[in-house]
């Protein structure tokens, strides 16, 4: 569910001031400002109070139960407790988190009343498997859950895996503040010596590993459905006419502030629109007008891949619009099939990346980007021959969507920007949150799209613990081996500093890397298709020529050769016949006429050897150009052998690294083995002598309880002395009062005996009266 908090100065100082204390923006605002909305609609608050903590408390009441069937019970009996609670009870001190926690403790108490819950089903409940945890961490959990005692893992569970305070705890469990942090600390000091080297920092208030040791993992807190504000409220009934037009034929869709439902265009048959109708009904001007804000938002952006408005009016005060309807799935949904490919993450994320750099043209941020939020529209026409349907990726819900200069911040915590989980966190740097926070959002769809498996989730619904990690950790790049050459690309996407990352028309650029190996491979290909059937033309052209050339040759040598034998035999036969010399004439003139006939063709070969050798030097120019060409080829095909030379160093380099280090691990592993024996040994030992100081700490608090008492009693005593001295001090003082009345009268009675003589000196500093007695009576002075 989706966060939106207001923030303001005011609050961000003081969460400075308060340093450890807990993200009330987060904690107690929850999705919404509880003092506005309580205001506004005391309704709407308790249906929202369940959303950001329903994680945490189905995990909570499945593991008071142990049956995850019974905790969806238990939780459904919880949300009407809450509807029917008084607002003002819910948001008194300590805070709404506490009493919806007293309440699930409350019902788990009646059921575990009416069916006890044994050992066994609560060993039997599934824990969530911590990521790149080793086999030690593993068993320090492992002892957590299984040593800790009920009340004391339920006090360590409340504080750090649900994240309440020590004020808040006190009252889930309905007990006095002083005795629930007496325990907590002795609860957490056990928990941390059970985890041994893996406790975290003492003074932390959120342990990572006191959160692992109590996540459930999924499926095994109970079923709910995706909102609570969803579940309490029932649907339009079909058929329901809104806006004289739009004829309702069921809901399809809940979301955090509105309903979406499918209907019919009555104007205009066969028309499906998408209809969403808000929950809260406006009943002021200033209403009207923040509901209508995501319409304006939504209208101040024409881009393929943004959701488009129609139509929009009021429906019993309740705002309205229609959409067009879109056959087809959320990338969610597509991921639950499996990973994406990624020329199919190119095709969504490119027009994505487009679509958030028209929002951002307009000054407008979405903020809530995320895989439920990104709809793979099927439209028919637009595949890749005009008639097979391909997905249009559509981003929808500008619900939390903002200007520049608002400070509404809103959207979903797993796909916070540092930057946006800083302002919620309790770090010193609040950066500024501008369009680069979506980029972040998408570039982190875009891994979990590519490695569903590696999505993160918050363990145990803590959320503020994950909202702090991710304001100060960059998530984990991919770690497939055949994704694992993007991770330059996502350190980029990814980045802590909002400066160093793209825009995102400059992200809708660099994603073309997603394909990038495949395009080099379809250009070799292309260039060896036309180059291949070139060099083996050439070189039949080449061959044919050389053989035309030697076989003309050959066939002139032949000749000549055949000539000088005949002639040979001609001299022989002369010589040795003188007798035939006619014969010989004869033979001599048909020799002399062969010779003639011969040198002819010779010269007619040698015209067609001038005229092959013309033409044998054209084709030799043709040639050395396209020998330049080839060698322009080779030297590339070497550049590329070089590379790839390089890579493969590079990778036997890291293998024979990662060998190297592996030949260490083992070794680390069997020292590690080593010294878990002398560990389990010294910590029986340790065992041993902690039960024996804990038995000594138990007669110092036995004493410690005697000291108290006595100092109680003194403290008692002593109160009783002031009081008594407090009653002696008030008789002095009415002695004193009745000491001047004294001593007027008898100023008085002086007079009256004597009125003729002065009175006496009176005493200043002796406190005596110096009265001259009458005659017959004793002049002793009078003292008081």
């Amino acid at each position: 569910m989706p966060l939106v908090v207001r923030r303001r100065g005011e609050d961000a100082e003081a969460r400075r001031e308060e340093g450890g204390a807990r993200m009330s923006s987060v904690a107690s605002l929850a999705s919404v400002e509880l003092s506005g909305v309580l205001a506004t609609s005391p309704d709407a608050l308790r249906r929202r109070l369940l959303g950001p903590w329903a994680l945490g408390l189905r995990q909570y009441l499945a593991l008071r139960l142990g049956d995850p069937q019974r905790a969806g019970d238990a939780f459904r009996e919880l949300r009407r407790l809450v509807s029917a609670m008084p607002a003002s009870e819910l948001v008194r001190e300590p805070g709404p988190k506490a009493h919806v926690y007293r309440l699930a403790r409350r019902i788990a108490l009646d059921l575990e009343a009416q069916r006890p819950v044994s050992a066994r089903g609560r060993e039997a409940l599934a824990f969530r498997d911590p990521p790149d945890a080793t086999r030690g961490y593993a068993d320090a959990l492992q002892r957590v859950r299984r040593s800790l005692s009920g009340d004391d893992a339920e006090l360590v569970e409340l504080r750090f895996a649900r994240e309440l305070s020590p004020a808040e705890i006190a009252c889930v469990v309905e007990q006095p503040l002083v005795d629930v942090e007496l325990r907590l600390a002795r609860a957490t000091a056990r928990a941390f010596d059970l985890l041994g080297a893996h406790a975290p920092d003492p003074h932390a208030t959120r342990g990572g590993p006191l959160v692992d040791a109590f996540a459930l993992a999924k499926g095994a807190q109970g079923s709910a459905t995706r909102t609570a504000e969803g579940e309490s409220l029932a649907a339009l009934p079909p058929g329901t006419l809104i806006g004289a037009r739009y004829r309702v034929v069921k809901r399809v869709g809940i979301g955090a502030f509105g309903d979406v439902y499918m209907a019919d265009d009555a104007d205009v048959p066969g028309h499906r629109v998408a209809l969403k109708m808000l929950r809260e009904p406006s009943l002021s001007t200033a209403a009207r007008e923040a509901a209508l804000r995501e319409l304006k938002l939504i209208a101040a952006v024409f881009h393929p891949s943004v959701v488009q408005f129609k139509d929009h009016g009021w429906h019993e005060d309740r705002l309205w619009f229609v959409m067009p309807w879109y056959e087809g799935e959320t990338l969610d949904q597509r991921m639950q099939r499996g990973p994406l490919a990624r020329a199919e993450a190119r095709r969504i994320f490119e027009p994505l990346a487009r679509a958030l750099a028209a929002l951002h043209a307009n000054g407008i941020r979405h903020q809530d980007i995320k895989p439920d939020n990104v709809f793979l529209a099927r439209i028919k026409g637009f595949g890749p021959d005009g008639e097979h349907e391909e997905s249009i990726p559509v981003l929808l819900d500008l619900g939390v969507a903002a200007k520049e200069h608002e400070a509404l911040i809103g959207g979903t915590p797993v796909y916070f920007a540092p930057e946006v989980a800083s302002h919620y966190a309790n770090v010193d740097d609040e950066r500024p949150i501008g369009p680069k926070a979506d980029v972040f959002a998408l570039a982190l769809t875009l891994r979990n799209a590519l490695e569903p498996d590696t999505e993160e989730d918050v363990p145990a619904g803590a959320i503020e613990a994950f909202i702090e990690r991710r304001a100060r950790e960059r998530p984990p790049l991919p770690r497939a081996k055949e994704l694992r050459w993007l991770a330059p690309s996502f350190e980029r996407w990814l980045a802590m500093d909002p400066d160093q990352r793209p825009s995102a028309e400059e992200l809708a650029r660099e994603l073309a890397v997603l394909t990038r190996p495949e395009e080099r491979r379809a250009r070799r290909r292309a260039v060896l298709q036309w180059l291949v059937p070139l060099l083996v033309g050439l070189g039949a052209a080449f061959g044919a020529l050389v053989y035309v050339f030697v076989r003309e040759t050959e066939l002139q040598e032949l000749e000549i050769s055949r000539a000088r034998t005949e002639a040979q035999a001609a001299r022989a036969d002369l010589m040795v016949e003188a007798a035939r010399l006619e014969a010989l004439d004869a033979d001599h003139a048909a020799l002399l006429e062969r010779y003639e006939q011969n040198r002819l063709t010779r010269q007619q070969l040698a015209d067609q050897l001038a005229t092959a050798e013309g033409q044998i030097r054209i084709l030799g120019d043709q040639i050395g150009q396209l020998i330049g060409d080839r060698e322009s080829l080779s030297a590339s095909l070497d550049e590329t052998r070089e590379a790839l030379a390089t890579m493969q160093e590079t990778f036997l380099t890291q293998r024979r690294q990662l060998d190297t280090e592996l030949t260490r691990v083992r070794d680390l592993t069997r020292h590690i083995d080593e010294l878990r024996i002398d560990s389990e040994r010294v910590t029986a030992e340790l065992e041993g002598e902690l039960e024996q100081t804990r038995g000594r700490v138990e007669q110092l608090e036995d004493q410690l309880e005697i000291s108290r008492a006595a100092r109680r009693e003194v403290t008692a005593r002593a109160e009783s002395l002031d009081n008594q001295l407090r009653e002696s001090e008030a008789a002095r003082e009415r002695a004193m009062e009745e000491l001047v009345t004294l001593r007027r009268r008898v100023a008085q009675l002086r007079e009256i005996l004597d009125p003729g003589e002065q009175p006496a000196r009176r005493p200043q500093d002796t406190g005596t009266l110096d009265v001259r007695a009458p005659e017959g009576a004793s002049a002793d002075p009078v003292t008081p």
